[in-house]
C-alpha cells in the first residue's frame, strides 16, 4: 500500500517520512535561497547557451511573485532571442538617429548592444489608472519583479546583468517591444552563461546603510 501523501503548491509530502526529515530539507532550500541573495553578482560577459525555454518559464513566474500593491499587475515582458536581438538593435540605432546621433562607433555599438547575451527580458511598466496607486509605485513592482526574475536566473546558473539606458523611455523602442503610449522599458535583464570569472565584490558594512528608529 502507497504511503499517504498530501500536496501543497505543487509539492507532494510523504506523510510517512518523519517531520525532521521535512524539516531538514526546508532548511536546506531556505539556505539555498539565501545564498544566492547573499552572493548575487552583475555578469556583463554572457555567452550561449542561455535559458531554455522552461527556465524562462521559471524565471517569469518569479518575477510575476513580486510585491504588487493592488494586485495591478502594472508589469509586461518581452523575451528577445536568436535573430531578434539584430532586430532590437536595428531599433536602438534608429533610435539614436532620430536623437541626432551619427558618429559610427556609437551606431555599430547600439547595433551590437544586444548580441551580448543569448537571451534577454524587457520588462515594462504599463501602468494602470488608479485614485491611490501611483504609477511611480508600480514602477517600483516592476522593478521588484525584475530583481525577483535576475534572482530566479542566478539560482539557476545563470549569469545576468541588468540594463537601462536612453532606449528604456525612448518611444519608438517601446513600441517595438508592443508597448502601449505610456509604457517604458524599466530595465533589460541579459541572461546567458558566464563568460570568465565574476568580479569580487567586497563585504559591505550596514553601519553605513543601516538606521534603527
Amino acid at each position: 500500500m502507497c504511503a499517504p501523501q498530501c500536496q501543497r503548491n505543487g509539492v507532494s509530502f510523504d506523510s510517512s517520512r518523519s517531520l525532521l526529515s521535512y524539516s531538514n530539507i526546508i532548511h536546506e532550500a531556505a539556505m539555498s535561497v539565501l545564498d544566492t541573495l547573499l552572493n548575487r553578482n552583475s555578469h556583463a560577459r554572457l555567452i550561449e547557451p542561455g535559458p531554455d525555454a522552461e527556465a524562462v518559464a521559471k524565471i517569469l513566474h518569479a518575477a510575476l511573485r513580486a510585491p504588487d500593491h493592488g494586485r495591478l499587475r502594472p508589469w509586461r515582458y518581452v523575451v528577445i532571442q536568436g535573430g531578434r536581438r539584430r532586430a532590437l538593435g536595428d531599433c536602438f540605432v534608429d533610435s539614436l538617429k532620430l536623437r541626432g546621433v551619427s558618429d559610427s562607433a556609437k551606431l555599430d555599438k547600439a547595433a551590437n548592444a544586444p548580441m551580448r547575451a543569448p537571451l534577454i527580458i524587457a520588462g515594462l511598466l504599463h501602468a494602470v489608472e488608479h485614485d491611490t496607486i501611483s504609477r511611480d509605485e508600480q514602477a517600483h513592482a516592476v522593478a521588484a519583479s525584475l530583481a525577483a526574475a535576475q534572482i530566479a536566473a542566478e539560482s539557476l546558473g545563470f549569469g545576468c546583468i541588468w540594463r537601462t539606458g536612453g532606449y528604456a523611455t525612448d518611444p519608438l523602442v517601446v513600441e517595438t517591444l508592443g508597448g502601449a503610449a505610456g509604457d517604458q522599458v524599466v530595465g533589460f535583464l541579459y541572461l546567458g552563461t558566464r563568460e570568465g570569472p565574476s568580479k569580487l565584490l567586497p563585504e559591505e558594512s550596514l553601519d553605513a546603510f543601516v538606521s534603527h528608529f
